[in-house]
């Protein structure tokens, strides 16, 4: 088994770091579809390059202001799909925290990705947290 899902998705957190939209678009489908269903105001399906690019950040927003640890569990891969099961905590300074396990699918076609699930072994925990900081706003 090669690495090359995992280059590409190493590719797109590069690139989105940087806020790299050319880069973007080497290793992100122009047709893309991010799943993140949920009873908050986060949730939902993304359609397209420009809605994926915008839930990353919101998400990203969320979680640099929430001090986010991650640490993966296990990542593996085949010709069409990675999934990353990862242990995801928040520190922040006002005590509303999220500390739960989340699996995220990658799916991979023509060397692009084209779609992701993010999969919440406590859903109601991440409603919870995520309508809490819905209320923020």
């Amino acid at each position: 088994m090669t690495a090359a899902n995992l280059d590409i998705i190493n590719s797109f957190f590069e690139a989105y770091g940087r806020h790299d939209l050319d880069g973007l678009k080497l290793v992100l489908d122009g047709n893309v579809k991010w799943i993140s269903l949920g009873q908050h105001p986060f949730g939902g399906v993304r359609n397209g390059f420009d809605e994926v690019i915008d839930f990353f950040d919101t998400m990203g927003a969320i979680m640099s202001g929430s001090n986010v640890r991650v640490e993966k569990l296990i990542v593996s891969e085949n010709d069409q799909y990675v999934i990353e099961c990862q242990h995801v905590w928040t520190n922040r300074e006002d005590g509303h925290n999220l500390d739960h396990l989340v699996c995220v699918l990658w799916k991979f076609e023509n060397s692009k990705i084209v779609e992701g699930r993010h999969f919440f072994a406590d859903p109601k925990a991440a409603d919870d947290f995520y309508n809490y900081i819905s209320s923020l706003k």
